[in-house]
């Protein structure tokens, strides 16, 4: 299976990289890189890092009702994660996160599991509902975001968010009506991860969050652009920067390379970017956005005495069924 997983990865983002590559002039893209003014690379760095500040933050928010969980720590176990992600396909490194950090913090790992789930649902819903408004106002939005298709991603979004806080808030009564026992069992034991945003309080700061990390990308987004020559307006980032996020949830090779590319220039091409100078930006994005905060993971996975690459495909669900039955 695990090999199965890495195929599919590699294949997705090979075809998507081969449709990005076939419509630009690679000499172009070296020629923008080439001239990319150091000072927007060193704000972009410096925006893509309070992002990932902000992110440990709200993680650390959301693991408050299973443990006590220091500042440092959720820092250190975000970058693990990361780091994670450059090597293992569809974003399993935010399992391995789940994983270390439980065992390491002494938290329950199907609930700190399930804080992870929280994140990514957060992440999706808001930006979608963000990428929705958004087509509504960018240059061309009659063309590539009707009113009508806005109105329905916002309408999934939304009616997603009704179901997740449901789940969250009816928990195990909910659940037994539906499924099997032990898998009702199961599911009780990740919806622990959702404690935190079970209030109105609880919703708005993990949301709140939310939105202030994805202004650092675009905060990150608009240097990029501008260092290398683009011209866009912060209206225009935010939502290229809203669907270069949404891309990460399409099953593809480690670090998302291929799809995150295609997305980007895609979305700055239809902005009325050319396509080279777009490719140079979302290439420098990507990599400004990955690599820093990956090779801090790296140093951290030996600091914190944790290897990664050993994980196996079943370890957390394997783990905590021991736990219960201890």
């Amino acid at each position: 299976m695990k090999a199965f997983r890495i195929v599919v990865g590699i294949f997705v983002s090979a075809a998507f990289a081969w449709a990005t590559l076939s419509r630009v002039d690679l000499p172009e893209v070296g020629q923008a890189l080439s001239r990319a003014a150091p000072f927007g690379v060193a704000l972009a760095l410096g925006c893509a890092w309070l992002e990932i500040a902000v992110r440990s933050w709200r993680w650390r928010f959301l693991l408050s009702p299973l443990g006590k969980v220091g500042y440092g720590q959720a820092f250190a176990y975000t970058c693990v994660g990361y780091f994670a992600n450059t090597f293992l396909p569809m974003r399993l490194g935010d399992v391995a996160r789940a994983y270390l950090a439980a065992t390491a913090l002494r938290l329950p790992r199907l609930a700190t599991l399930g804080s992870i789930v929280t994140e990514r649902l957060t992440d999706g819903l808001t930006i979608l509902v963000v990428a929705a408004g958004l087509g509504l106002l960018v240059t061309g939005a009659s063309t590539m975001a009707p009113a009508w298709m806005s109105m329905v991603v916002a309408g999934v979004a939304v009616v997603a968010l009704v179901v997740l806080v449901v789940l969250a808030t009816r928990g195990r009564q909910a659940l037994k009506a539906l499924l099997p026992e032990r898998l009702c069992e199961w599911l009780a034991r990740l919806l622990r991860g959702t404690e935190a945003v079970r209030t109105p309080r609880g919703v708005i700061t993990t949301v709140g969050s939310t939105l202030v990390a994805y202004l650092f990308a675009v905060g990150a987004m608009v240097a990029v652009a501008g260092s290398v020559g683009l011209s866009i307006t912060p209206v225009q980032a935010a939502f290229a920067m809203a669907w270069i996020g949404l891309s990460t949830a399409i099953p593809a090779a480690p670090g998302s390379v291929g799809t995150y590319e295609f997305v980007g220039v895609s979305v700055l091409t239809l902005l009325g970017q050319d396509p080279a100078s777009s490719l140079a930006a979302v290439v420098l994005l990507h990599v400004i956005g990955t690599v820093p905060v990956a090779l801090v993971g790296l140093a951290l996975t030996w600091a914190l005495h944790v290897r990664v690459w050993r994980l196996g495909d079943r370890t957390v669900l394997d783990s905590e069924s021991a736990a219960q039955t201890a």
